[in-house]
């Protein structure tokens, strides 16, 4: 799933890149403005709230270590939250959208537990 995540991520970053517009799933788009403004909304808040957490923690914690993994699953557990909430409110009744959602929510369930202590140790050699 995070691999899926990860190329999916560059996919869509070189084609920004290279002036091609793609949105989740594989959605091709030739302006910006063709991006549903509720998907424009979860990211902003999920990025807003995924940073103000971070601060906070960064404050109360100091310098504790966090892997890569650990972001992803900060992100993907307010992406997931702040899409319902939003979509909540600006009445989106779409099966589509909130499959697409629910796919984040899955991964945010799977990022879960890949964060966790004991697998931390599959992916980092000490």
């Amino acid at each position: 799933m995070l691999f899926i995540l990860g190329a999916w991520a560059i996919f869509a970053g070189i084609g920004a890149l290279l002036g091609y517009t793609f949105y989740f799933p594989f959605e091709f788009t030739k302006t910006l403005e063709d991006i549903p403004f509720h998907r424009w909304q979860v990211v902003r808040v999920s990025v807003f709230l995924t940073f103000g957490y971070l601060a906070i923690r960064h404050f109360l914690l100091g310098n504790e270590k966090l892997y890569p993994v650990q972001f992803l699953d900060i992100y993907l557990k307010f992406l997931g939250g702040s899409g319902l909430i939003i979509y909540y409110h600006q009445g989106i009744t779409e099966y589509r959208e909130y499959a697409t959602l629910g796919f984040f929510i899955v991964a945010a369930l799977f990022s879960h537990f890949l964060a966790r202590p004991e697998y931390k140790k599959i992916f980092f050699k000490r």
